[in-house]
């Protein structure tokens, strides 16, 4: 059950950020082998100049930069986690990201750190 935020920019437009929230879950589905009804999402449109990124940090060429927070069970190898990273970045290229804006982090922690609602207890 990760539990994904989504920061970008306020000028990417309603449709947009939806469409992103998508390709993300895609990418998850795909990369982890979870179920896409597994979906926990807040999207954070913020002011442009909100977004701070190094434009050229191990190389890169960062213009407009969309983060991806994913808090998750500890669960998956570091191969797996490759996967989901390619899946979500080919994902959204595919709707106009370029890869180098993608910017994916990742904080696991274990099933007794978690609480779904009471129909979820364990």
């Amino acid at each position: 059950m990760p539990l994904v935020t989504i920061e970008l920019a306020d000028t990417v437009d309603h449709d947009t950020r939806f469409a992103y929230a998508e390709a993300i879950n895609a990418g998850l589905v795909e990369g982890l082998g979870m179920d896409a009804e597994d979906r926990f999402q807040v999207i954070h449109p913020l002011p442009a100049d909100h977004i701070v990124a190094d434009p050229h940090y191990l190389g890169g060429d960062r213009r407009d930069v969309v983060y991806v927070r994913i808090l998750m069970v500890k669960m998956y190898d570091a191969d797996t986690k490759r996967a989901m990273f390619d899946a979500v970045a080919r994902n959204l290229e595919a709707l106009g990201v370029r890869p180098d804006d993608v910017f994916i982090a990742i904080t696991e922690n274990t099933l007794d750190d978690w609480y779904p609602g009471a129909r979820g207890e364990r």
